[in-house]
């Protein structure tokens, strides 16, 4: 809860964030305490310590934190933009510190799915095999087309992975939007559109295809459409460029129509 403490001097000196970051190393510190070495200061009338206690309560914790925009975190309590603004900065060098760096250039659909089937075939633990991988995949670019990387959206289309397919290398945080639900509560339109938009945001991304790899469920080809015809159009509203879409089995690919 915060506190009418409008400094950390009422806080024991060797308790200090910095103090005990030069003591203790950061893998010492508490989520509150790195976030408010990062803020800096506090709310008016709040100290930093407990201002950083009321960001991570109100978003629901660090991860979640790590990946709110600027706009999404200017909506919250005691955030200006010059707050917002340094919380994203370090979300970026942490995302720009642990992307691989940009791989092949995505110049038609056979590229995006040669991507797809590496992506599916360099999982952790045992290798996944298209027949157990996830349902749906976003395939994000940069500006000039070069891979950036492969994002599963389990659950987009109701469909359970097997053997751990829905890892990524290196793990995020989250979208806001989950990527992921389970096989009784599919996500819906709204839900898949901004999961997909963010992950491409958050991951650099200026273009996207989409990849999806029925395995052994049915190909859905008429709620793929939708949900390519959506995408296709929200895109254009943040500045992203739509690829193409391609059904990806264990043999064979097709473009969809």
């Amino acid at each position: 809860m915060t506190t009418p403490r409008e400094s950390l001097w009422t806080v024991a000196p060797e308790d200090r964030p910095r103090e005990r970051l030069a003591r203790l190393g950061p893998g010492g510190l508490s989520d509150a305490e790195l976030v408010a070495l990062v803020l800096g200061s506090g709310m008016p009338g709040v100290n930093v310590l407990d201002s950083a206690g009321s960001l991570l309560r109100q978003t629901g914790g660090v991860t979640e934190l790590m990946g709110m925009t600027v706009g999404e975190l200017r909506s919250l309590m005691g955030v200006g933009v010059a707050t917002a603004g340094r919380i994203v900065a370090v979300a970026e060098l942490w995302r720009r510190a642990n992307d691989p760096p940009p791989g092949d250039v995505l110049e038609t659909p056979q590229h995006v799915v040669r991507a797809v089937r590496v992506f599916l075939a360099a999982q952790p633990a045992e290798p996944v095999h298209v027949d157990t991988a996830p349902a749906l995949l976003v395939v994000v670019a940069d500006s000039e087309l070069r891979l950036r990387r492969v994002v599963p959206l389990v659950g987009a289309l109701a469909v359970q992975p097997r053997r751990g397919a829905s890892a990524s290398l290196p793990a995020p945080p989250p979208p806001r939007v989950p990527a992921s639900a389970p096989a009784s509560a599919p996500m819906t339109m709204h839900a898949l559109v901004a999961a997909t938009l963010h992950e491409v945001l958050y991951r650099g991304g200026s273009a996207f295809a989409l990849a999806f790899v029925p395995g052994d469920h049915p190909e859905r080809t008429d709620e793929l459409r939708a949900i390519r015809d959506v995408l296709k159009l929200a895109s254009t509203t943040v500045g992203l460029r739509y690829l193409s879409t391609v059904v990806v089995t264990e043999d064979d690919w097709a473009p969809l129509a």
